[in-house]
């Protein structure tokens, strides 16, 4: 997302008024405000490859600080530790503090914004994302989950257990998880295979569970992904995941 192409739409309400006579002429657009949305975007991203912005805005809704519309698609991307691939979003209606802007400020958010889109993880990005933070705890909330829910290693306390690292492999609609496992004591692996899929808009169901060295298929269990989050698509397909859907960012 390199080229940028103003265009004008329908005006919507008034957020923040700065005065300018012609933001062409001034060439607010290209030299102020296409900066302050790339550095922002960058600010938010670890790493972004390819980045384009098609921004779409008339002069009287840059006035009030209103972006109409907004388009962002990157080649590669990370956030927070996570590589993301063929990122493509869009959102509209996104309010920002121009008149800060225009007098060198940072770009920020007045508003939340519902932003659409769609993104693919192969396996190999996902095993250069596996160490980070993010990642780690989301997988250390998923066996305190599947341990609240009865799910768990048999036989297990996890409060006694730390999580020294884990990989997860893609498959044809299921994940392998592998986890190495570590007390005072001893080290161990624990591996599970589980079935995924979206029970609705926000939640995420694991079916067929089941921990290698056990009989036991355990019954599906719910993942709310929360409020902000609505997904249309979750395809997991041996060696990538693509996902489409909306999730809301907050100022």
């Amino acid at each position: 997302m390199s080229p940028v192409s103003p265009s004008v739409v329908s005006d919507h309400p008034a957020v923040e008024t700065v005065e300018a006579p012609d933001l062409r002429e001034r060439g607010l657009i290209p030299r102020v405000l296409v900066p302050a949305l790339r550095w922002w975007l960058l600010s938010q991203l670890d790493v972004a490859e390819g980045l384009e912005i098609d921004l779409r805005v008339g002069d009287r809704q840059l006035l009030r600080g209103q972006l109409p519309f907004v388009r962002l698609g990157a080649t590669v991307a990370s956030y927070r530790g996570i590589l993301l691939r063929q990122v493509a979003v869009q959102a509209e209606h996104i309010r920002i503090n121009l008149g800060q802007v225009v007098r060198g400020k940072p770009l920020k958010l007045l508003a939340p914004v519902p932003v659409e889109g769609e993104l693919m993880v192969t396996q190999a990005d996902l095993q250069g994302s596996v160490d980070s933070p993010l990642l780690q705890s989301g997988l250390r909330s998923l066996l305190r989950h599947l341990q609240k829910e009865g799910l768990g290693k048999a036989g297990v306390d996890l409060s006694e257990w730390q999580m020294v690292s884990a990989a997860v492999t893609l498959g044809a609609g299921q994940l392998d998880l592998a986890f190495t496992m570590q007390t005072a004591q001893q080290q161990m692996s624990w591996v599970c295979t589980t079935g995924i899929r979206l029970e609705d808009e926000r939640t995420l169901c694991l079916h067929h569970l089941q921990w290698q060295g056990e009989a036991t298929v355990h019954p599906p269990v719910t993942i709310d992904l929360g409020a902000g989050v609505a997904l249309q698509e979750l395809l997991l397909q041996a060696g990538r995941l693509r996902v489409r859907g909306m999730i809301c960012i907050y100022p």
